[in-house]
């Protein structure tokens, strides 16, 4: 059965994935994956009363305050069952487990959706008074059809062994999902592998750099241009078992329909084997 995603440019879902495997040399080696998302909505109500604000999702970490029934708070992504959350009154940033947190929907997601639609409108009013404008239009978005096909087919060409075989074994997935298969975008490689070698020389694994900021900035800084985005990060030994350590997360930026373009950037690791960085992103 196809896999239906929703995304919105709210705010960030943030899944990860730890797990310990022997390696060849007698010594483990840390896996590690994550999926870097958005979410349909940017604030949530509270809803019980004397709710626990933790320091980490789980009742293990610390309590930083309660929370009162009907409060409203900041939601900044998702961690399994609980919610990063930032409570305005007081300025704390903590976890909330989802049980007793409710999602409020985004507006700004409908608003962008209406001054999209009227955009619209108004460039067909406009291509209706030109005599020649319905040829003109199917000829320039055949041209850039091509050019785009052209584009990623001649970078598959450009990239190492490894990062084809990556981008292969996911196009693979979301074709047996009945998706469209991602196209190569040359910054978006360039990307992939700065944060890789950033990952590498900080010796850190997290969606967000000292230096970079989150993979958002990034994209922003190097002048992408994105309605939607999103980023897998991984260290494993191959790609084979990096895409198997994503696909074990159920909201995956593989099965998000709405994604098509991709750069992908792979380094050595000396604690990883192999640091995998995936953006994705829907122009």
């Amino acid at each position: 059965m196809k896999r239906k995603r929703l995304f919105s440019i709210a705010a960030v879902l943030l899944t990860i994935v730890f797990t310990i495997v022997p390696v060849s040399t007698g010594r483990y080696m840390a896996d590690a994956s994550e999926a870097y998302q958005k979410v349909d909505s940017s604030s949530g109500v509270i809803t019980a009363n004397e709710v626990n604000l933790r320091n980490g999702p789980s009742t293990a970490f610390d309590i930083i305050c309660k929370l009162k029934k009907n409060q409203k708070v900041t939601v900044m992504g998702k961690l399994g069952d609980w919610y990063a959350v930032y409570v305005g009154g007081s300025g704390n940033v903590g976890s909330v487990s989802s049980q007793y947190l409710k999602l409020d929907k985004a507006v700004s997601t409908a608003n962008t959706k209406q001054a999209a639609t009227q955009s619209k409108t108004g460039t067909a009013a406009a291509a209706k008074n030109s005599p020649a404008s319905a040829g003109t239009a199917a000829t320039v978005k055949a041209a850039q059809n091509t050019t785009a096909v052209k584009s990623s087919a001649e970078l598959v060409k450009s990239i190492s062994a490894e990062e084809r075989t990556l981008f292969e074994l996911v196009n693979n997935i979301r074709k047996e999902e009945g998706l469209a298969a991602l196209q190569l975008d040359e910054e978006l490689i360039k990307i992939a592998r700065l944060k890789a070698r950033d990952m590498k020389d900080n010796n850190y694994f997290s969606h967000t750099s000292k230096l970079y900021g989150t993979p958002f900035d990034m994209m922003k800084k190097y002048g992408v241009k994105f309605t939607a985005a999103g980023e897998n990060i991984a260290g494993n030994q191959s790609g084979e078992r990096v895409v198997k350590a994503w696909l074990k997360e159920n909201s995956n930026n593989i099965y998000n329909g709405k994604f098509t373009y991709t750069g992908i950037g792979i380094v050595e690791s000396p604690t990883y084997g192999k640091l995998f960085v995936q953006l994705f992103i829907k122009k």
